[in-house]
């Protein structure tokens, strides 16, 4: 039970904090735009692709089920959720009217690839490097107490 409460907890921390932002970004592009409405139902679709990507989230990384798998696995998990959400709620917003022009794929590819790669880059030379060095670390102590 606990688990589920602090799965919930996630949920709602990942929600209000990715909603909050892209309402932020939605009234400020619309405003420099020069359009200064911001419709209910565009709200309720933002609302609904923050909901699903916050599940997505805590899914891929906060279950014991993905924990176990590494963060490759869980980044990879994570994109191939929330991707074509994300592509069919970009359509039922009106981003991606009719097909989408081949600017706008070619944009949403380029986003998600670089983030995909800028993940892929941080887990190989920072996290794994970090690991190492912990890893020894806690060897080092471990054979220091094992002599006394």
């Amino acid at each position: 039970m606990e688990d589920i409460k602090k799965l919930l907890v996630y949920f709602r921390n990942a929600l209000a904090f990715s909603y909050s932002w892209l309402v932020l970004c939605t009234v400020l592009v619309s405003l420099a735009g020069g359009n200064s409405e911001v419709t209910v139902l565009f709200l309720l679709k933002l609302l609904t692709l923050c909901a699903w990507g916050s599940f997505c989230f805590v899914f891929s990384f906060c279950t014991r089920f993905m924990r176990k798998r590494g963060f490759v696995a869980d980044l990879t998990v994570f994109f191939l959720l929330f991707v074509p959400a994300e592509v069919l709620m970009f359509y039922l917003m009106g981003i991606f009217e009719g097909t989408g022009t081949p600017a706008l794929w070619i944009t949403l590819a380029v986003i998600v690839a670089v983030f995909y790669v800028s993940a892929l880059c941080i887990d190989i030379f920072v996290m794994r490097r970090r690991s190492k060095e912990y890893t020894e670390k806690l060897m080092d102590y471990n054979a220091h107490n094992a002599s006394k």
